[in-house]
């Protein structure tokens, strides 16, 4: 018998950038057909640890190998980033779209893709040659933003495959003929509308070429150089050149995406969502108290710490819908700014207190049950989120309509698909730069939720979210993301 292979995982820890990671890994743990690994930062593993567990307890008559989890030296690129910066609260992460976010894009892009030192960044890609060499895996997944990583792959042509946890938008759209990436798309970050209107076009094209000036920053040349000296002479990973011969796996699909032309080693497998536990396992509580009334849940993602300012627009614009729906209550998940933390209390409780007195507002600032698990309750009405890549790709799939409130970098892209798709709102499109604002933030809630139970629009909206979410269910996902690495690292 010969001897079982191994895939290797290389990538960050976030849950934004790890779940499709967990994800892929529970389906080859279910198949046994490979030996898997995973390395990234220590906060991953005991998520790694648990999610082996879980496999062996559902294949209890079959012996199943646990994740080998590998622990990354320094730190990770958020802490990099956020030991670099002057501004380091997670409060300060959001900046306006479009024009005036431009600048701070120009600044914040080069000390992402640079997240390390020079040297740090080499001694990570010694170090993930040497694992690959310990391991010897028959195929290396990255991360498309683990830079390091990626150079380790490139420099020992080792038979490698990029997971993203994003639509694949950013490297295919500058691939479009006759240069439609700069009249017809929006460019990353802006926020403007599909098809780009013509008004926009010359904000558009100055956008992008400030993002391509990216490349000349004295951070990114700096690296470079080192990097050169040590023989790596590709670009860094989040500016590869696309390259036909590299798979690239993504959560996207064709319906749930602006039209573009898909190159042929970008595999879209529809989205890549982990394994769940029910809420009625996971806190049966809270199911409870869901099933009272049709729910808006309002998630702002995992690195969201919401400022003082935020959270009273979003209470007042709560308000707006409460006030018109009594037949509606809202899940709150509010993760507030600590420096804020007394003032957030005060301001909720001003704006709410009598809904959260009689049960209609319920705010927690974390979640025991998984946000896929509370969509497929049945019970959610709508899904506010930040325009993160799995909270959009979480709520297509379950076909919830949307209401994204975007706050930094591809946050605003998603905007953009959901107003085109029709199923969601863009929710702070005038007030972006403010963030949020009451009066618009509450009227996208009546639009998505309907000001009243009849309301033909919201009616319409849901129809088409529930419609693509059964296009999404049918994708395969996972499963089907699983089996192209399989038969990636088995050729």
């Amino acid at each position: 018998m010969s001897e079982r292979k191994s895939i290797l995982f290389l990538t960050n820890h976030e849950f934004g950038q790890s779940n499709v990671v967990l994800a892929v890994a529970y389906e080859l743990l279910i198949q046994n057909e490979l030996d898997v690994h995973i390395a990234s930062w220590s906060p991953l593993q005991s998520r790694a640890l648990a999610l082996s567990e879980r496999v062996q307890t559902e294949k209890a008559g079959t012996s199943i190998r646990p994740i080998t989890f590998h622990s990354f030296p320094l730190q990770s690129v958020l802490d990099s980033w956020l030991k670099n910066t002057t501004k380091s609260a997670k409060a300060d992460l959001p900046h306006p779209p479009g024009l005036n976010g431009a600048a701070r894009l120009r600044r914040l892009t080069p000390q992402v893709l640079a997240a390390w030192d020079p040297e740090e960044h080499i001694k990570l890609y010694e170090w993930c040659g040497e694992l690959v060499g310990k391991v010897k895996p028959s195929l290396v997944v990255l991360d498309p933003f683990l830079a390091p990583a990626h150079d380790t792959c490139r420099k020992l042509k080792l038979n490698h495959a990029i997971l993203s946890p994003c639509t694949l938008a950013s490297g295919l759209i500058p691939q479009q003929p006759w240069l439609a990436a700069f009249w017809k798309y929006p460019g990353p970050a802006t926020g403007f509308s599909y098809p780009l209107p013509w008004s926009k076009i010359p904000t558009n094209i100055y956008c992008i070429f400030t993002m391509i000036a990216c490349l000349w920053d004295p951070r990114i040349k700096t690296l470079n150089a080192v990097r050169s000296s040590h023989g790596i002479n590709d670009r860094l990973a989040s500016f590869t050149p696309w390259v036909t011969d590299i798979p690239h796996i993504c959560p996207s699909l064709p319906e749930i995406d602006l039209p573009m032309t898909i190159t042929s080693n970008a595999h879209l497998c529809g989205p890549i969502l982990l394994a769940t536990t029910p809420v009625a396992h996971s806190d049966s509580s809270l199911l409870e108290w869901l099933q009272k009334a049709p729910t808006v849940l309002v998630a702002l993602g995992t690195h969201h710490e919401a400022r003082a300012d935020i959270v009273r627009e979003l209470a007042l614009g709560i308000r707006v819908l409460l006030d018109s729906r009594p037949d509606i209550q809202v899940l709150w998940k509010l993760k507030a700014d600590e420096s804020s933390q007394d003032e957030d209390d005060h301001m909720v409780l001003a704006s709410l207190g009598g809904k959260i007195q009689k049960g209609r507002v319920r705010i927690d600032s974390w979640l025991k049950a998984d946000p896929v698990a509370l969509l497929e309750t049945g019970n959610i009405v709508c899904f506010v989120h930040h325009g993160g890549a799995n909270s959009y790709f979480e709520a297509t799939w379950a076909g919830i309509p949307q209401i994204v409130v975007p706050q930094w970098y591809d946050t605003y892209d998603y905007a953009t698909r959901v107003e085109y798709l029709g199923i969601g709102v863009y929710g702070n499109k005038v007030a972006a730069p403010r963030m949020i604002d009451a009066k618009e933030f509450g009227g996208a809630l009546l639009k998505v939720v309907g000001a009243n139970k009849g309301d033909t629009a919201a009616n319409v909206m849901k129809e088409r979210a529930r419609a693509v979410g059964e296009l999404c269910k049918k994708s395969g996902g996972r499963v089907q993301a699983a089996q192209i690495l399989t038969d990636l690292a088995i050729s």
